[in-house]
């Protein structure tokens, strides 16, 4: 007896059953394949976003903000994603338009897309995917609050006359000098750290610590990425106030600067205020208070600069905005002006000065600074004829340290 023969319909439908079931299975595969690809290629569009976000920052540290788009599209084609080409599209935005940083202008938002050619995917009508990843960075803030930016003076920082500095964060000294930091005598110096590009000289009983780390690569200007006010008209012209007077004055444009003396009380209500030549003078016993307040140092041919002084017994208490393009920036010279006259903090002033004073192409001298929740000094030069505490508080700033850093990814 034979066995019955599977009959000819049978066999075709399991035929055609594992035709069915293998092609599912390797569409289900290839669709596999193009998902892991377009992940990679997601990853890898992740990986050049961030590179030129830093890159952008890194640039606007160096070199301030003009060419950080540019610096960003660059490394975004440096890492395989040149704008414009194989559908490729960058986009940078300085500062960010979207997330927590719209604020910060040191921060670079990139944004790279890319439609990707997929295979398996085509049989269900889909010829190429879009991968898009976007990324922020900004200069996160800074350790130091004394940078002295001259490249080669000897000297550059200095101490002496048995003051007493302490500087509660960092201290960097860009001058490649031998003798760049010099303490004598029987001044003594504190920091969190000391970097010096070149080195430095202790003479005549004078104390540093910790010991300077030197030949470090000389760091750039931490509040180059500021933008100058723009400067229109004259408010005030030549503005004095002396004679014990009391007044209050508002922000505006002070051409010839403005002086204050012989025991009278000024208030600075909140905002900008630009000494448009002349520079600001406080003397003889004068008193000057004012909160959310910076103080821009420029001149022209019609007004030419002039330097800060405070001196001779006044009493000062300022403090810098804690929000917007000058959070954290109280005095702030202009640095187009090539070699502007010295500006002193000294002669018996009481000052507390809330916030940074930025004099990137003058010479300081600083003494009788009392104490702040935080001071920070950069200047061409520095020297401290009088002793002096900085501190390092900026719980008063939301972003906080107006000193930049390295670039960091923040989004």
């Amino acid at each position: 007896m034979t066995g019955a023969r599977p009959s000819r319909k049978r066999a075709g439908f399991v035929l055609f059953t594992l035709v069915i079931t293998a092609a599912v299975i390797l569409e289900f595969l290839g669709l596999a394949v193009d998902v892991g690809y377009l992940q990679l290629m997601k990853e890898r569009v992740q990986t050049a976003a961030d590179a030129a976000a830093i890159g952008g920052v890194q640039e606007i540290k160096l070199n301030g903000p003009a060419n950080a788009a540019a610096a960003a599209v660059a490394d975004a084609a440096a890492n395989g994603f040149t704008n414009g080409v194989n559908s490729v599209t960058v986009t940078v935005n300085q500062p960010p338009l979207t997330g927590y940083y719209t604020g910060d202008s040191t921060a670079v938002e990139v944004i790279i897309t890319q439609n990707v050619n997929v295979l398996f995917m085509s049989l269900l009508g889909f010829a190429s995917m879009p991968v898009k990843a976007r990324s922020v960075a900004h200069q996160a803030a800074g350790s130091g609050c004394v940078y002295v930016l001259d490249p080669s003076a000897s000297g550059a920082f200095a101490v002496s006359n048995g003051v007493n500095v302490s500087l509660g964060c960092g201290l960097v000294v860009d001058s490649s000098s031998a003798t760049a930091l010099t303490a004598s005598g029987g001044a003594r110096l504190t920091a969190s750290y000391i970097n010096v590009a070149g080195a430095y000289q202790i003479t005549n009983g004078a104390t540093i610590s910790p010991t300077p780390t030197t030949h470090v690569a000389a760091q750039s200007d931490p509040l180059s990425y500021l933008s100058p006010p723009s400067v229109g008209a004259c408010t005030q012209t030549n503005y004095s106030l002396g004679g014990g007077s009391t007044k209050t004055i508002n922000q505006g444009v002070y051409c010839g600067g403005i002086t204050v003396s012989n025991g009278a009380t000024m208030t600075m209500t909140a905002g900008t205020y630009t000494m448009l030549g002349g520079g600001f003078n406080l003397m003889g016993g004068a008193t000057v208070t004012g909160t959310g307040v910076t103080i821009y140092l420029t001149g022209n041919s019609s007004h030419p600069y002039g330097p800060l002084s405070l001196s001779n017994g006044i009493t000062v208490t300022l403090t810098a905005p804690t929000t917007g393009s000058y959070a954290g920036i109280l005095f702030y010279q202009d640095p187009t002006i090539a070699s502007p006259a010295a500006s002193t903090f000294s002669g018996g002033a009481t000052s507390v000065l809330n916030g940074a004073l930025y004099f990137p192409t003058s010479q300081v001298s600083y003494s009788n600074g009392v104490t702040a929740k935080y001071t920070i000094l950069v200047a061409k030069t520095v020297s401290f004829t009088g002793g002096a505490t900085f501190n390092a508080d900026y719980s008063s700033l939301p972003a906080g340290s107006p000193v930049r850093g390295n670039a960091t990814i923040s989004e």
